[in-house]
C-alpha cells in the first residue's frame, strides 16, 4: 500500500475485512487530496456562469475510476456546524447551513465528487450551500446505497438551484454510472416545457463533447444518450408521463406541479430501480401546492420528532416571525447572498407583492394573521409535558393528513404538544390508540371521525367542531398574547399557527382555513386541545349520599 518489498518486515497481518476497509481508507484520502490538488491549482473565481474554453477536457486529461469519499467535504473547506452556528455575523453573506433540515444525515456522501466534476467539466465552482445540499441527499451507507429515496430542496429564487440541479444530473449519468454499476436511466421534469430544457444546451454539450453522448434536441423531446446506454430525457411535469423506469428523477420549482405528476407518474417509474432518487427543487409555494405541502408537512413533522424516514428535507427561508422589511433578515433565505445576489438587488424588488414567496422563501402569513408577530416564539418553552390533557384530533381540506394537538395543564398554563401527523386514517387511530393508553387522557374529535371512534374510547371522547372554534378562537388568541399558552418549538405547528387568519362572523371571530395562504389544521385542532385543557378542574371528592 505504502510501497517497500514483500519481506516480512514491510507486511502487517490482516484478515480480508480489515484489509479491504484499510484498502478502502487509503484510496479514498488519495482521492480527496487529489482533489483537492485539482481545486486549488485549477479553483476558478466565485461564480455560476461557466468559463469559455476550447480544451476537450476528456482526451486532455487521464480519467480515474471514481471512488468513495467518506467524507462530505473537501479538505480545504471548513467543516460545517450544526444548523443555525458558526455562522458569519454579516448579514450581507447569505446562510451556507439550512434553517429547516431532516435529522441524522450519514457521514459518507457522494456530494464531493459531484462539486469535482462541476467544476472539471462545466467550469463552475459551486457554492457551499450548493455542496451541502447536494452532499446531504446523496449520502450512502459506506458500500453505495443511497440513505434517502427522496429529497426536497427548498430556496429562494435565484439562489443558483438548477446549477446545482445540472451538476447533480451531469455526475449521475457519467461517473455515478460507474460508481452504481451499470447504465442510467434519469429524467428532468419541470412546471413548464422551457424551463425544464433551459438547462439542456450547456450540459448536453458537455455530455456530447467531453464524453461521446449523443443528443436529440427535437423540441418537447430532448435527450442525450451515453456510449455505456445511460439515457437522460427532458419533458414538463404532465400526467402523460406515464411509462418508463428511472434511476434518477429531477423535479425542477415542484411548488406549481400536479400531484398526479409525482404520485401516479414519476414515483411508480423508480420502484424497481435499485437505490434510486427522486431529487425535488422548489422555491415556496401556496395553497395549491398540494404536493409540496404534503411532503414539507411530513418531513417537518420527522423533525419536530427526531425521526429519519426516507425523504431528505432543506429549506432555506426566513423565519415567520421576523419583519420581512428588515434587510438584515433577508440572509436566511438567500444562501447565495455576497456571492451572485446583493442587497441591494433584493431591495429593488421588495415592494413587489410576490417579495415574501419568492425571495423571502415563505409560505406567506396572509394580511388578517390571527396573532401578532413574533408572540407564539417567545411562547415556547422547556417544561416537559404534562400527562393527560385534552387529544383534538382533525383531518386537512383534503384529506391527505390526519393531525393530533395534545393540550394540558401546568402551573396555570397550558402546554400544547404536536402528537401525531400521519397519512392514512389507519394510522391516525394508531396514534389515538397509543396516546389513550393514557387513561387520563381526553379526546376531542370532529363529527366526520367519530363515527370511527372505537367503543372503548367513546366515554372519553367529546365531539368538537366548527362552533367550538367560533366560541373559543379568541379566548385562545388572549391566551396566547398573555404567555398562558406555551409549546416546545415544533416548526411545524409554529408554521401553521403563523399563516392562520382570522375573519369576523356574526357570532364573533374564527380562524379560516379558506382565507388562509395555506393549511392551518394544527391551529385548529390546538385551538380546541387549548381550550378544553383551560377549564378550572374540580378538586371536590363526589359527595355521598345516604337516603
Amino acid at each position: 500500500m505504502h510501497g517497500g518489498d514483500n519481506s516480512i518486515d514491510n507486511l502487517q497481518p490482516a484478515h480480508q475485512s480489515c484489509n479491504s476497509r484499510k484498502g478502502a481508507t487509503q484510496q479514498n484520502k488519495r482521492a480527496a487530496q487529489q482533489a483537492q490538488t485539482r481545486t486549488q491549482t485549477q479553483r476558478p473565481p466565485i461564480t455560476q456562469q461557466p468559463k469559455k474554453t476550447t480544451e476537450n477536457s476528456f482526451f486532455s486529461e487521464s480519467t480515474e475510476t471514481p471512488t468513495l469519499i467518506s467524507s462530505v467535504f473537501f479538505e480545504n473547506q471548513p467543516e460545517l456546524a450544526v444548523t443555525g452556528d458558526n455562522r458569519s455575523d454579516d448579514w450581507r453573506i447569505g446562510r451556507e447551513q439550512p434553517r429547516l433540515e431532516s435529522v441524522d444525515v450519514g457521514t459518507f456522501s457522494y456530494g464531493p465528487q459531484v462539486a469535482a466534476w462541476a467544476q472539471r467539466h462545466m467550469q463552475v465552482e459551486l457554492m457551499p450551500w450548493q455542496v451541502y445540499a447536494i452532499s446531504q441527499q446523496l449520502a450512502h451507507d459506506g458500500s453505495g446505497k443511497l440513505q434517502f429515496r427522496e429529497a426536497l430542496v427548498s430556496t429562494a429564487r435565484q439562489n443558483g438551484k438548477s446549477v446545482a440541479l445540472q451538476a447533480l444530473l451531469g455526475w449521475w449519468m457519467t461517473e455515478g454510472a460507474i460508481i452504481r454499476g451499470g447504465p442510467q436511466s434519469v429524467m428532468s421534469v419541470a412546471n413548464k416545457l422551457d424551463r425544464a430544457e433551459a438547462i439542456f444546451p450547456l450540459l448536453a454539450n458537455i455530455l456530447v463533447d467531453s464524453f461521446g453522448g449523443k443528443k436529440l434536441a427535437a423540441i418537447g423531446r430532448k435527450s442525450v444518450e451515453m456510449p455505456d446506454g445511460s439515457r437522460w430525457e427532458i419533458r414538463a411535469a404532465t400526467k402523460s408521463l406515464h411509462g418508463g423506469s428511472h434511476d434518477l428523477v429531477l423535479v425542477d420549482e415542484l411548488w406549481d406541479i400536479d400531484e398526479g405528476v409525482i404520485d401516479d407518474a414519476l414515483r411508480p417509474s423508480m420502484i424497481a430501480r435499485k437505490s434510486p432518487l427522486l431529487s425535488c427543487w422548489s422555491t415556496a409555494g401556496d395553497q395549491s401546492s398540494d404536493t409540496m405541502i404534503k411532503m414539507r408537512s411530513q418531513a417537518m413533522a420527522d423533525i419536530d420528532k427526531g425521526n429519519t424516514s426516507p425523504l431528505y428535507f432543506a429549506e432555506w427561508s426566513m423565519p415567520a416571525h421576523l419583519n420581512p422589511l428588515d434587510e438584515k433578515n433577508w440572509h436566511w433565505a438567500n444562501p447565495s447572498l455576497g456571492t451572485t445576489i446583493t442587497v441591494e438587488a433584493l431591495r429593488a424588488v421588495s415592494k413587489k407583492d410576490s417579495f415574501q414567496r419568492a425571495h423571502l422563501n415563505q409560505w406567506l402569513v396572509a394580511r388578517g394573521a390571527w396573532l401578532d408577530l413574533g408572540i407564539w416564539e417567545k411562547n415556547q418553552t422547556d417544561t416537559p409535558m404534562p400527562e393527560g390533557g385534552f387529544l383534538s384530533v382533525d383531518t386537512s381540506m383534503d384529506d391527505a393528513r390526519y393531525v393530533g394537538v395534545r393540550a394540558a395543564e401546568a402551573d396555570g398554563k397550558v402546554i400544547v404538544q404536536v402528537e401525531f401527523v400521519v397519512e392514512t386514517e389507519a394510522d391516525m387511530w394508531d396514534e389515538i390508540a397509543r396516546v389513550m393508553a393514557n387513561t387520563e387522557v381526553q379526546l376531542l374529535i370532529t363529527p366526520t371521525l367519530d363515527i370511527h371512534v372505537p367503543l372503548p374510547l367513546r366515554r372519553r371522547t367529546t365531539i368538537t367542531g366548527y362552533a367550538e372554534l367560533t366560541k373559543f378562537t379568541t379566548l385562545v388568541r388572549s391566551m396566547i398574547h398573555e404567555g398562558r399558552v406555551q409549546h416546545h418549538g415544533e416548526s411545524l405547528l409554529a408554521d401553521h399557527v403563523s399563516r392562520a387568519v382570522l375573519v369576523k362572523t356574526p357570532t364573533g371571530a374564527v380562524i379560516s382555513s379558506q382565507k388562509s395562504p395555506g393549511p392551518i389544521e394544527l391551529c385548529r385542532v390546538m385551538v380546541w386541545a387549548t381550550s378544553a385543557a383551560s377549564r378550572p378542574k374540580s378538586n371536590q371528592k363526589p359527595m355521598m349520599v345516604v337516603a
